[in-house]
């Protein structure tokens, strides 16, 4: 399998409020919920059946972006392609919820996950 971006995995918003932020996108615009694993810091978290997903932890002057995830090909040689062009991780190559995984910075800082379904550190 050839390296790179297969598709998109998840957008996680970090909002103030989950249950008023719940009640909008379930509520209002009518996203369905799905059982998701918890988030590894235990920050509350609702997710839906749109590679969409509400987090806890909006203040003032913080990013309603948590992260980026996106579901990708040979996730060791885009690794080594990143290294390579001096890009910031923000973690190496790990086995998450998802796969084989790592995180790395785009060049404004965002956190974007890149994952490979099947496979393990």
């Amino acid at each position: 399998m050839a390296a790179g971006v297969k598709g998109f995995g998840h957008l996680l918003l970090m909002v103030s409020d989950i249950a008023a932020s719940t009640a909008f996108y379930q509520g209002l615009l009518g996203f369905t919920p799905r059982n998701a694993k918890p988030l590894a810091d235990g920050r509350p978290f609702t997710a839906f059946n749109h590679a969409f997903a509400l987090i806890k932890g909006r203040e003032p002057g913080h990013r309603q972006l948590d992260h980026i995830a996106f579901e990708v090909g040979d996730v060791r040689a885009l690794r080594e392609t990143l290294k390579a062009a001096g890009v910031s991780f923000f973690e190496d190559l790990h086995d998450g919820p998802y796969g084989l995984t790592v995180y790395v910075a785009d060049p404004d800082g965002t956190k974007v996950e890149l994952y490979q379904v099947g496979e393990k550190a």
